[in-house]
C-alpha cells in the first residue's frame, strides 16, 4: 500500500497501540515487532489516507521510507531514560523525509526532569506533548489542545502529499495562500516580532481596493490551520500581528487594540 506513514514508536508495552486507535486509527495487519494501522483524515479542509507503523521495539530495523511524522512514545521516568533518549534520537535521524516529530509522555511534575525532557526536545526538533493535563499546565491558561487532540491537530496540520482539498481554490487564491504560507514560515524562522514583515502582509492579504472579502476570510482560514503547526509562543506572535494587520486593513485605531 503507497501511502505516506506515520511511525509511532514507544518504550512502553501498548502504548503506540494505544495512541494510534485513539486517533481513530483502523488495525490492518502485525508482521514481527510492528501493527500497521490505516487512518482516514477527513477534515473540513480535505481527506487523505494514512499508513500507521506502531512498535514498541526501538532498536528493531524499520523500513523509513515514506515516513511524514513520528510520534514518540517514552516515560522519562525509566532508569534507563538517557540510553533510550539516545537511541531515539539516532532514529529520529535517520528519518530523511518526515516532517512532523511528537515526543509523547505522561504528565511530568518533575521541574528538573521536565526541563530535561524539553531540551532534549529542543535539541532533537520534536513538540512535547503530555496526554495527561496537569492543574497549571500551558494548556490550561492558553486554551491549546493537549494529549491525543494535540497529536490529531499537529498531523492535521501537517501537508500529505496525497490529500484531496474540499472545495478547491481557484489559480489565483491558491498562489495567494502560498504566498500568505511563505510569510508565516518566514516568521518561525526568524521568531523576531520586529521583522514580521508587516507591510508585506498587508499587502498580500489586501491586494487592490476591490478584494473580496470572502476571499480574505478564507485565507484566514488558511492561515489559521498553518500556525496551528507552530509552537505557542510563535502562534501568539502570529495572531497578533494578523489581528493587527487586519484592524489596520478596516482602517481601525490601533489604540482600540492596544492592552
Amino acid at each position: 500500500m503507497n501511502l505516506p506513514g506515520v511511525l509511532i514508536v514507544s518504550t512502553k508495552e501498548g502504548k503506540a497501540k494505544e495512541i494510534a486507535e485513539n486517533i481513530g486509527a483502523e488495525r490492518l495487519s502485525e508482521k514481527d515487532d510492528t501493527v500497521d494501522y490505516l487512518w482516514n483524515i477527513d477534515n473540513k479542509y480535505y481527506t487523505s489516507q494514512i499508513l500507521i507503523h506502531t512498535t514498541e521495539n526501538i532498536s528493531y530495523k524499520l523500513s523509513v521510507e515514506g515516513i511524514n511524522a513520528l510520534i514518540v512514545y517514552h516515560d522519562p521516568q525509566t532508569n534507563s531514560v538517557d540510553q533510550e533518549l539516545e537511541l531515539l534520537a539516532s532514529l529520529t535521524n535517520s528519518l530523511t523525509t518526515a516532517e512532523v516529530f511528537l515526543f509523547s509522555c505522561s504528565a511530568i511534575t518533575d521541574t528538573l526532569l521536565r526541563d530535561k525532557v524539553l531540551n532534549w526536545c529542543l535539541h532533537n526538533k520534536f513538540e512535547l506533548v503530555e496526554l495527561d493535563q496537569t492543574g497549571d499546565s500551558e494548556s490550561d491558561t492558553e486554551g491549546n489542545k493537549y494529549g491525543i487532540e494535540r497529536i490529531i491537530e499537529a498531523l492535521h496540520a501537517h501537508t500529505w502529499p496525497n490529500i484531496v482539498l474540499k472545495n478547491k481554490p481557484c489559480v489565483d487564491e491558491t498562489l495567494k495562500v502560498n504566498e500568505i504560507k511563505e510569510q508565516f514560515e518566514n516568521i518561525r524562522l526568524t521568531n523576531d516580532p520586529e521583522g514580521l514583515h508587516k507591510q508585506n502582509m498587508l499587502d498580500i492579504l489586501m491586494g487592490d481596493e476591490m478584494f473580496d472579502f470572502g476571499e480574505l476570510f478564507g485565507q484566514f482560514t488558511a492561515m489559521r490551520e498553518h500556525a496551528a503547526s507552530l509552537p505557542t509562543n510563535e502562534r501568539r506572535i502570529v495572531a497578533e500581528q494578523v489581528v493587527t494587520d487586519f484592524w489596520k486593513a478596516m482602517c481601525g485605531d490601533l489604540l482600540d487594540i492596544e492592552d
